[in-house]
């Protein structure tokens, strides 16, 4: 989706009276900045927060003025939700009319609504050439934002194990975490876990070791009752996958939590997925 933040630094910067020639430097020239405040080109989250400390204004200051700004347009937040909205209630038809009707999709919104599609509708995947669009923008992302943790959040099971790895990685490294807006954080534990099992599945258990250790340093002093109980049944799903019977009884606790947490569909998900372990 197109976010328009160069109008923002704009007018920003022109309401603080300050030039062009102020803020650029020899990372960041001034008709790169002129560019990107007409939206002609775009700069990265490094660039545009070394502006912002040159014009005395934090980065979550800036998100409040432009969210004012633009609050009334629709934006990915949005789509995203109408895109759950769709794929909870099996709306295959409203997706693909989303996917194909909605000309303000980037090329990355397309891919990521054709890999949720996908899941539903096999005939939708996306091409080897999206995916590796996909792939090396991710790639090259110094700092990723709420934009960057859904795109490969919704496009796992499109992406090869070894390239999805890799970007969680990356995600860990380089997500942009805010004290007084922790969605990002959550979002990032959930795939952090999500790789974890996956990893289990393909058994590289090495990867298993350095994922566990960064999802307990994210779940450590919080309080996110969901993300530790599916952290704990992915721990006895190692332990049963390394031959620990231990495990089966760790991944029951863990069916036993939903329970008290109220998650049933998300209960209903997990034992299938421990019926089938009993039952090889």
């Amino acid at each position: 989706m197109k976010f328009n933040l160069g109008k923002t630094l704009r007018k920003i910067r022109k309401g603080k009276q300050i030039s062009i020639s102020s803020v650029a430097d020899e990372h960041l020239s001034k008709s790169q900045i002129s560019r990107f405040e007409r939206g002609e080109s775009e700069i990265s989250c490094a660039r545009l927060i070394n502006i912002l400390d040159k014009l005395n204004i934090s980065l979550e200051e800036f998100l409040i003025i432009h969210n004012n700004d633009f609050g009334k347009c629709e934006n990915f937040m949005n789509l995203i939700k109408h895109i759950r909205e769709d794929y909870t209630l099996h709306r295959v038809i409203s997706l693909k009319n989303t996917l194909y009707c909605n000309s303000d999709l980037t090329d990355f919104d397309r891919t990521m609504l054709k890999s949720i599609i996908y899941t539903l509708d096999s005939s939708h995947k996306p091409t080897d050439e999206e995916l590796l669009k996909l792939t090396d923008y991710l790639f090259k992302i110094e700092n990723w934002g709420y934009y960057e943790i859904i795109l490969l959040g919704n496009c796992v099971r499109t992406i090869e194990y070894s390239s999805y790895f890799l970007l969680t990685k990356e995600m860990l490294k380089n997500y942009i975490y805010s004290s007084l807006n922790k969605t990002n954080k959550k979002l990032v534990t959930q795939l952090a876990i999500n790789c974890l099992i996956a990893s289990i599945d393909v058994k590289k258990y090495n990867n298993c070791r350095f994922l566990i250790k960064e999802i307990s340093r994210l779940l450590d002093n919080e309080l996110n009752y969901y993300e530790q109980t599916v952290f704990l049944y992915a721990q006895g799903y190692l332990e049963f996958a390394q031959g620990a019977q231990s495990g089966i009884s760790k991944m029951r606790d863990a069916l036993q939590i939903f329970d008290i947490l109220n998650e049933s569909s998300i209960k209903k998900q997990y034992e299938d997925h421990l019926s089938s372990l009993i039952d090889k």
